[in-house]
């Protein structure tokens, strides 16, 4: 395993072991002082991970009197940048006793987020996202031991945010129920790792905004299909209420719509993590949180994230530019999409959401007697394709076919949501070269099946692209939003069809591999034919 695999252990066993279980350890001390010592020296990135070892192990005596006594780890943590230095002298008297002068005199200035007490709570968010992941054992891309090359700290971003944005990412990403069916979970474990990580820090949760109407839609269809997923939702909706992201809910009469479709313990259990939740649910179900009708797994929930949640500072990173509220002068539509399909529409300036199209994008739709539409199925979770029939005042009648073969008919509002305008093909099919060679490729492994290969292999065919790794995380994380272990012919071919369209773009945005990629990517690229097939080195 690589140095970074062999910290992420070291650091996930220390953080959720108690104090006695890391003193029946102390034998090892001197080792792992010295392993942490040379890991920080190089690892950069690791910055605040290593800050919270250093705190845990501080508060285990027998490992702080094995530091106190060997003089050579003194003089090695003295090798340490002289700022990281005084964060980890900050964490212990004998760590600043152990530092050099000049870094001792600077412990009191330390950056808000590296100071004893909020060290402590990144721990504890720190452990609970330990937990979701060994929870979900979802593969990574490509193994450990394969990646050494790590973002630059100098020009990533802030590791908190850019987990919120995978999450955010992750949502909105689902278009259709058969997304939500196969991706959902999977999204909603992505938003939970973002919104624990930047818990408390609204300047973070303020930088996305814009995307809270997305969000929250995402997590009352998510809750709609699959109350099993309550007590993820309930972590997420407790961390987003209690952010900026609250006014973008108290201001949306269609997600209070939507909240009140839920199920009324549902309601209760989603209106015990927020007072302004609790103010938008159903009677009946305010009435069942009043009466302490709500299981105690939502009163846990409800304590944990209030305890991870006190407010904080910055940290002393770079703040926002004035430009990213989007705060404008006129109104400011914009159309998105339900995980269901459903079209609306939000304001980005006053939080305002509608069904109905506003006269900005265009005015509310207008139907004739032959337009080809698509119909919402309530019982089948499905949209139907069909036509127009008669057009009548503001209603129409409208015929369509469902998934199981059969014809329907219903009657609807002209601007009902279960009626939208029928869509032109997504995605551009695959083109006979592409088939030709995808096929090809995706054949010529040996492991797995002629319907599906195991991910392990087909993230190393991917690395023979030449791509940065920072890159190839951005195709897998697009063409297997699921994190399968295996993936079929459809799934590789989108991985190909990206890697093409990475070769073809600029190498610098490419080699970023940061959120602006991974966007291009899902909304452009993985619908339209590349200019080139795709190229990989011939495997050994």
């Amino acid at each position: 395993m690589s140095a970074n695999g062999d910290f992420q252990d070291f650091k996930k066993q220390v953080l959720k072991a108690s104090v006695q279980e890391i003193d029946e350890q102390a034998e090892h001390a001197t080792v792992m002082w010295n392993f942490l010592i040379a890991f920080a020296a190089k690892k950069h990135f690791y910055r605040n991970l290593i800050i919270q070892v250093f705190n845990k192990l501080m508060q285990v005596p027998s490992w702080v009197a094995a530091w106190e006594v060997d003089v050579k780890l003194h003089e090695k943590v003295q090798t340490l940048h002289e700022d990281l230095q005084s964060a980890i002298g900050a964490q212990h008297e004998v760590l600043r006793k152990s530092i050099a002068p000049a870094a001792s005199k600077s412990v009191t200035l330390v950056r808000m987020d590296e100071r004893p007490e909020e060290v402590r709570l990144a721990i504890e968010r720190e452990k609970i996202i330990d937990a979701i992941k060994e929870e979900v054992e979802s593969e990574e891309w490509a193994p450990e031991e394969e990646i050494e090359a790590e973002v630059s700290a100098e020009t990533s971003t802030h590791p908190a945010l850019s987990a919120l944005q995978d999450g955010i990412d992750a949502a909105i990403a689902i278009d259709d129920p058969s997304k939500m069916d196969s991706c959902g979970l999977s999204a909603l474990n992505k938003l939970r790792i973002g919104c624990i990580s930047c818990a408390g820090d609204d300047h973070l949760f303020s930088q996305e905004l814009d995307n809270a109407p997305k969000v929250f839609n995402f997590l009352l269809s998510l809750l709609k299909q699959h109350k099993e997923f309550l007590n993820g939702v309930a972590e997420v909706i407790n961390l987003l209420m209690a952010s900026t992201w609250c006014s973008a809910f108290e201001k949306s009469q269609l997600l209070q719509e939507r909240l009140r479709e839920l199920p009324k313990p549902l309601q209760a259990a989603l209106g015990l993590q927020s007072s302004k939740v609790l103010a938008h649910i159903d009677a009946d179900a305010r009435r069942m949180v009043a009466g302490g009708e709500v299981s105690d797994d939502m009163k846990i929930v409800a304590d944990r994230m209030q305890s991870i949640r006190a407010p904080r500072m910055s940290g002393g990173y770079a703040q926002a530019s004035k430009s990213g509220s989007k705060s404008v002068g006129i109104e400011k539509w914009k159309a998105a999409k339900t995980p269901e399909g459903h079209s609306y529409y939000y304001n980005s300036r006053t939080g305002e959401s509608t069904w109905e199209r506003p006269m900005e994008l265009g005015g509310p739709l207008v139907y004739k007697s032959g337009d080809e539409v698509e119909v919402w199925s309530n019982g089948m979770r499905a949209w139907g394709k069909g036509k127009i029939l008669q057009v009548k005042d503001d209603k129409v009648t409208a015929e369509f076919c469902l998934r199981d073969g059969s014809v329907a008919r219903k009657e609807l509002p002209c601007q009902h949501k279960d009626l939208r305008p029928a869509a032109a093909e997504a995605m551009q099919a695959w083109s006979s070269d592409e088939q030709e060679a995808y096929q090809s490729w995706f054949s010529a492994m040996k492991e797995g099946s002629s319907s599906s290969k195991p991910a392990l292999q087909v993230s190393q065919f991917l690395w023979r692209s030449g791509l940065p790794r920072e890159a190839l995380k951005q195709v897998w994380a697009i063409a297997n939003p699921g994190s399968r272990t295996s993936l079929s012919f459809e799934e590789f071919a989108k991985c190909c069809r990206l890697v093409a369209h990475c070769q073809a773009l600029d190498a610098d945005f490419v080699k970023r591999g940061d959120r602006p990629l991974r966007v291009r990517l899902r909304t452009e690229c993985l619908h339209t034919r590349p200019p080139a097939l795709p190229r990989f080195e011939k495997g050994a």
